[in-house]
């Protein structure tokens, strides 16, 4: 198991990522790798990454996995199929548009 750096935009404002709930995944993503005990995943908050209209955002890198449209509920299919079992969740994946659809780190 490769150790894993997972980012939640949590810029505020209605439209963007905090408006949207990623206060609440960013938290339920802590509780879950706390309560598992997850020692190879950091999570950190990170500011916007122009994607706010499939928030809330969610990378998880080295992957390159960007994961979009996230409800709290999502975080432990997340942590048990991509954090601890190294399979993407395909269902929750977005592809970045904009500046990022071309530079995405994959």
């Amino acid at each position: 198991m490769h150790d894993l750096h997972v980012f939640v935009c949590t810029t505020s404002g209605r439209h963007h990522c905090g408006g949207q709930g990623s206060e609440k995944v960013l938290q339920r993503l802590r509780d879950e790798v706390e309560r598992r005990r997850l020692g190879h995943v950091r999570t950190t908050r990170m500011g916007c990454n122009q994607q706010h209209h499939q928030g809330p955002i969610m990378i998880v890198y080295p992957d390159g996995v960007w994961y979009g449209r996230l409800r709290a509920e999502d975080v432990p299919e997340i942590v048990e199929e991509h954090l601890v079992g190294g399979r993407p969740v395909e269902r929750l994946r977005i592809t970045p548009d904009g500046p990022w659809g071309s530079t995405a780190l994959t």
